[in-house]
């Protein structure tokens, strides 16, 4: 196979030439791929394509310029969900590299960078396994979507946990991420353990949305250089407090020169129990503003439990923490969790959700409220027609009170209520 004949080769081009993209990182990686290309010995595609149909009553979404926690909004819509491509490739016996676009019908530019990294995953010789990987990536706690899948989204739901809502929207690591693995049943034991630890930055901005949208509960995905427009807020307009901020905001700038980390171990048994734990910290300079962002200095704790019990798996996520800019011009406390419940019915899967999610106000500026609190209910079922093909429908019911919403004309306790039925297709 040619250079110009590999499919890898052709998804760099067209990313580059399609969008407005210019991160180095980016264009260094697609250059590391075009040169290792003609050795390559294995490219493989693979992704998902989401079309769906809804109805949804709640108010004006974020993404239109809102507070509303859904991502739609409103109406009866026949909209494309999701559309993810991921591309690997093998550099090497231990080598690889990946790289994941997605595609949004709501924002100006139609295609994104999501994850783009170099790993090192050599075959062991022991029970210990160690793994590696450089570049743009999440912070691994995402327990809904398939261990096998690129795509970073929920499995067995359409919309994600208002915990892994918020990763998918405001958290993405630019820098380098080590695993160290004690694989028990490679030896005949069923304990498993691990270790992460990772310093990135290229994250300051995250905690923005927390404290000016609050939570969300959704599957939305946003892109490396894309955009977001905060609500028409009075704190940062050109007359408010904290002026320097612009309404539009863009989350995984670099702004203060200084390395963020997170920590993280896990452990499992027999496949039966899996626990995990997590520390992260962005170190961001919360004095620190440039071109109209401010740095947020954000961290959290994080837990996790997954457990099979005969045809039911069960699921727990806990997430708990602080971010804060300016001389506390804008700071919380923040806490979320959900609990979910699946099994096997009939020809499909039935999964419940149950979510629940809390900002406290701790800064100076009494007329910018930040506080909200807030749970939602995800009913979903999916159907699967054949192993790349399959339905899910949801029923999603979600409750909050935001005193700001009242800065912007809106009632500040709000219900939202939708249903939708996607149509996946996975390669």
């Amino acid at each position: 196979m040619t250079a110009t004949s590999n499919p890898a080769h052709r998804v760099c081009h067209f990313i580059v030439g399609s969008t407005a993209l210019r991160p180095g990182w980016f264009l260094a990686l697609c250059s590391l791929w075009l040169v290792y290309l003609p050795a390559a010995s294995a490219v493989e595609l693979s992704g998902q394509v989401d079309v769906r149909a809804l109805r949804e009553v709640g108010e004006r979404s974020w993404i239109r310029e809102g507070m509303g926690k859904t991502r739609y909004g409103g109406g009866s819509q026949v909209r494309l969900g999701q559309a993810i491509l991921a591309a690997e490739l093998e550099l090497g016996d231990a080598v690889t590299a990946v790289a994941v676009i997605n595609a949004y019908e709501d924002r100006d530019q139609l295609l994104d960078v999501q994850e783009a990294w170099l790993g090192w995953n050599p075959v062991p010789v022991s029970q210990w396994k160690v793994r590696v990987k450089a570049g743009l990536f999440f912070p691994p706690l995402n327990q809904e979507q398939d261990y096998d899948q690129r795509t970073w989204l929920p499995a067995r739901t359409i919309s994600a946990s208002a915990v892994n809502s918020w990763v998918g929207e405001e958290l993405r690591s630019k820098g380098i991420e080590a695993n160290l693995a004690y694989r028990g049943r490679a030896s005949g034991s069923p304990h498993d353990l691990g270790a992460t630890a990772a310093a990135f930055n290229g994250n300051d901005p995250a905690g923005t949305l927390l404290a000016w949208r609050g939570w969300g509960v959704g599957d939305r995905i946003t892109g490396v250089s894309e955009s977001i427009r905060l609500a028409d807020l009075p704190v940062y307009r050109a007359d408010g407090p904290i002026n320097l901020q612009t309404r539009d905001t863009q989350l995984f700038r670099e702004l203060d020169g200084r390395a963020g980390y997170y920590v993280g171990v896990n452990y499992s048994y027999a496949g039966i129990v899996e626990v995990s734990a997590m520390h992260y910290d962005n170190r961001g300079d919360p004095l620190i503003v440039k071109a109209g962002q401010y740095s947020w200095g954000t961290r959290f704790n994080h837990a996790g439990m997954r457990l099979r019990t005969g045809q039911w798996e069960w699921m727990f996520q806990y997430l708990t923490g602080a971010t804060a800019m300016g001389p506390r011009a804008a700071a919380l406390d923040f806490r979320a969790w959900y609990a979910l419940a699946s099994r096997r019915v009939g020809a499909g899967t039935l999964t419940v959700r149950h979510d629940r999610f809390r900002a406290i106000e701790d800064d100076v500026i009494a007329t910018d409220p930040n506080g909200e609190r807030g749970s939602a209910l995800a009913i979903a079922y999916k159907l699967d027609l054949s192993d790349a093909l399959s339905v899910v429908s949801e029923v999603l019911l979600l409750r909050s009170e935001r005193p700001a919403r009242a800065l912007i004309g809106e009632t500040p306790d709000q219900a939202s209520r939708s249903i939708t039925t996607s149509l996946r297709w996975r390669f």
